[in-house]
């Protein structure tokens, strides 16, 4: 779930339609953002190729950041939930998250998760800053706002995008009431200026090890697929791919003249030309692979192609 607050100026001109003459730091002169919000120096694994992702997930690592969850806007949750059961996903009930209006499902891997989310409360939600995106999605049938980068400390983590220029809001909690009238908490922080694709950050008040042991106790995954990465269609791929690395502190795997990839670990972000500007699609890789769409969707079999090709 996204948030959103008030931040620094920017070196960046980002519009909603795509990034614009972003400015893009030598790969040699990025700084890796870690998941404490430190910036540890440069990434002794820049340039290499990203690893095939196993389906028990990537290694939790403390010096990097991660890919948390995927936001899969729903017109009507219930309906959602049947349609990804439908297609073989195990979904995961969630909760209600009354400050926003909202309730949720997910399709859990470990600590990474696909969320679905829809309105429970128009009139709270309409409180969100994003809520004309929202609206927009949702009266188109769906799709992904966004997705969530998981980090250590969100407040060190903004503090160190906000010395390299980058707006972000500050930080700001969340929380979530389950049926079992439990509730969870997180922190979050987005970044103001940026497409609707654009990355938020996020953390659940536990040690990344933790959190990431929490999910195994529990048999995580609980289906036999991987994610391989997420698809976004952009008008200038190397130029979004660019605006992303540099957020993040990866570098750009160029993959032909249209696409890029960053490798994000735990979910390479794909960019491929093309007019629609948002997050279009899920590649898996796995035994008996998925593939079909749920409200604005795709799921889609990346086969025995390599780590490096388009999602």
């Amino acid at each position: 779930m996204q948030l959103a607050d008030s931040g620094q100026p920017t070196r960046y001109h980002v519009t909603r339609w795509g990034c614009r003459a972003p400015v893009f730091l030598p790969a040699p002169e990025r700084r890796a953002l870690s998941l404490d919000g430190r910036t540890p120096g440069l990434d002794a694994k820049r340039g290499r190729a990203e690893p095939a992702l196993s389906v028990s997930g990537p290694r939790v690592e403390d010096d990097v950041v991660q890919f948390d969850h995927l936001v899969h806007w729903v017109p009507d949750l219930d309906a959602a939930i049947r349609d990804y059961q439908a297609l073989g996903f195990t979904v995961q009930p969630g909760g209600q998250h009354p400050q926003f209006g909202t309730h949720n499902a997910a399709w859990r891997l470990d600590t990474r998760y696909i969320e679905l989310i829809a309105v429970r409360d128009e009139t709270a939600a309409r409180a969100w800053p994003d809520w004309p995106e929202i609206d927009a999605t949702l009266r188109a049938g769906g799709g992904v706002l966004g997705f969530g980068v998981l980090i250590a400390d969100v407040t060190a983590t903004v503090a160190d995008l906000r010395s390299r220029g980058i707006r972000v809001g500050d930080p700001r909690a969340g929380s979530i009431q389950r049926a079992d009238g439990s509730t969870n908490v997180w922190h979050g922080a987005s970044l103001q200026d940026g497409p609707g694709w654009a990355p938020f950050f996020i953390n659940y008040g536990l040690p990344i090890g933790a959190w990431a042991a929490r999910f195994r106790e529990q048999g995580f995954p609980k289906d036999p697929w991987a994610l391989h990465g997420v698809r976004v269609e952009v008008p200038d791929p190397a130029a979004s791919a660019g605006w992303l690395a540099d957020v993040l502190g990866l570098d750009v795997l160029r993959i032909g003249q249209d696409a890029a990839r960053v490798p994000l670990p735990g979910c390479g972000i794909t960019f491929a030309r093309g007019p629609a500007d948002r997050i279009t699609a899920v590649t898996l890789t796995g035994p008996g692979t998925l593939v079909g769409s749920v409200a604005g969707l795709r799921y889609l079999d990346t086969g025995p192609a390599a780590p490096d090709s388009p999602a």
